[in-house]
């Protein structure tokens, strides 16, 4: 078997504070996933402040798909990451940081560092259809997280 690395990257843009986008993205819910336009179900574990075990099933082509996750907060530096330590990606880091953009703004940059495990090794073009493929996948669920966290904060702001 082959492993192989990619990296893939985007900005999400809030209209909504950073400390609230913040607070809103690194606080799971076992729902998360209908948020995203995604079948599924998240099993949230708190195991401190700063660390959370997120077990997520998902059904891309009607097949369960199992991962479990492990996702450290640093909310001083309003970043987070998350480690997939089992399922197809296992072994990958993907990186968030939340940015003040203005007092009413912020946006997310968002860093994938993805390992898959193919049965051969894809041609560059292909890993290059494939990161690209990935960062609009993300992009696309990271503008519906977008659109809910603004309507459920519309009336929060202070």
């Amino acid at each position: 078997m082959v492993t192989v690395s990619t990296r893939y990257e985007f900005s999400q843009r809030f209209n909504v504070p950073a400390v609230q986008a913040f607070a809103w993205c690194t606080d799971y819910d076992s729902k998360d996933h209908n948020l995203m336009g995604l079948r599924g179900f998240r099993k949230v574990t708190r195991i401190s402040d700063d660390t959370v075990i997120l077990e997520d099933t998902l059904y891309p082509e009607g097949k369960a798909v199992t991962k479990k996750k492990i996702v450290k907060i640093d909310k001083e530096r309003m970043t987070y990451f998350n480690f997939h330590t089992t399922g197809a990606n296992k072994n990958s880091l993907y990186f968030y940081r939340i940015i003040p953009d203005g007092e009413s703004k912020s946006r997310l940059e968002y860093t994938g560092y993805e390992l898959t495990y193919p049965k051969k090794a894809p041609s560059k073009k292909q890993l290059a259809a494939t990161a690209e493929a990935d960062g609009a996948a993300r992009t696309k669920e990271w503008g519906l997280l977008a659109d809910a966290m603004e309507k459920e904060l519309r009336g929060k702001r202070s």
